[in-house]
């Protein structure tokens, strides 16, 4: 007779942890509960899983940690090395790295505002591993000690160590649907031709319409390192801050920028997704739209007429300004002089009540956007 020899109290515990994050990625709040259960298994106040970008965090969940715990982080830039010892102290995907390595980080640079951090939150000691690593993102994981909780022992470590591989398979798993709805996003945009980029919430570029493609190439804006940028310095910036405002859901009211391009302005849309509480920031989290508004010759002078109350004469010269043209091309096209333009414009100022050009063609872009749709 064969005698069966069971498993040991740990390993099956192990296996049982290992069992829930197998799930996280199918059941709500699944993640919640699978890191929750390796804080409990690891001795630890707080489990963290994070994915740090080149210049910001992508996402950090912690277990049961409050919006200042996670608003600091960002605040005192926790994901750069020269100010975290934990990201200094990362080793290879799936090593470990605890109190001794965290020790080692801080005696070559040690951060006075992130130490004051990590004790008032009770996170100073710990044990990491880095799970995995794709261009500009890194995947950790983490079990965090504070001053009650003590350092980690070899024992808490172990489990640590164990458990790893089996994280990493559930991230793997998460990825790909998110990927998948992704893909099921962009197949929709591209159904109603629109031109659209999606972004990742590191700002990567995580797909792209035929429609934007085509675009794309008559504007000055380009894809870099897997990002959207500007060719134009000051139109970049104004670029990245509206990205970053979608990234972080701080967006409020229009986000929209002109670009001009040949022989037209494309009106650039940048906007926040709707996104889940547990997301690893594959999925799409801002969508950049491209407009092209109707040439002047196609916005109908009657609708440009009626909104602002204008003549149909000056209606196109106020197409014509809103499209980027100068008062002398404007006087050009429409065959008269420049001092007939300037004569009109004063006109159309008091109409309009603005005092300014710019003020003028902001009220008209919007109409002939309206007119667009």
């Amino acid at each position: 007779m064969t005698g069966f020899v069971g498993k040991s109290g740990d390993e099956s515990e192990t296996e049982r942890l290992a069992a829930l994050f197998a799930r996280a990625p199918f059941e709500e709040a699944g993640w919640d509960r699978a890191l929750k259960a390796l804080a409990s298994m690891t001795g630890s106040s707080r489990a963290q899983l994070l994915a740090l970008g080149d210049r910001h965090t992508a996402f950090n969940w912690v277990t049961d940690g409050d919006r200042i715990f996670l608003s600091e982080f960002e605040a005192i830039g926790g994901y750069r090395p020269d100010v975290n010892y934990r990201v200094a102290a990362t080793r290879a995907p799936l090593e470990l790295s605890w109190e001794a390595h965290y020790a080692a980080a801080r005696a070559v640079s040690t951060d006075e505002r992130y130490l004051d951090y990590v004790r008032r939150h009770e996170a100073e000691f710990g044990v990491q591993m880095v799970l995995s690593q794709r261009p500009g993102v890194m995947f950790g994981l983490a079990a965090l000690h504070g001053q009650r909780d003590g350092p980690t022992t070899e024992a808490q470590r172990d489990v640590f160590r164990r458990v790893g591989p089996s994280v990493l398979d559930a991230i793997r798993l998460q990825d790909s649907i998110e990927h998948q709805g992704a893909a099921l996003l962009q197949g929709s945009l591209e159904a109603m031709s629109s031109a659209a980029i999606l972004l990742d919430a590191v700002g990567k570029v995580c797909g792209m319409t035929p429609a934007a493609q085509a675009l794309l190439g008559r504007t000055t804006l380009q894809v870099r390192s897997g990002a959207l940028h500007a060719v134009r310095q000051d139109i970049d910036l104004s670029l990245q801050s509206r990205i970053a405002a979608a990234l972080d859901g701080s967006s409020i009211g229009p986000a929209d920028l002109w670009l001009r391009t040949e022989d037209h302005l494309i009106l650039l849309d940048v906007r926040t997704l709707p996104r889940h509480d547990w997301t690893f920031g594959f999925a799409p989290r801002a969508v950049v739209t491209l407009r092209t508004p109707l040439a002047p010759n196609l916005v109908p002078a009657r609708r440009l007429a009626e909104a602002m109350r204008l003549t149909s004469a000056e209606a196109e010269v106020v197409a014509l300004l809103a499209q980027g043209h100068s008062r002398q091309t404007a006087a050009r096209m429409r065959g008269v002089s420049v001092q007939t333009v300037v004569a009109q414009l004063r006109t159309i100022f008091q109409k309009c009540g603005v005092n300014r050009e710019a003020e003028l063609v902001a009220i008209a872009r919007t109409v002939i956007e309206m007119v667009s749709r």
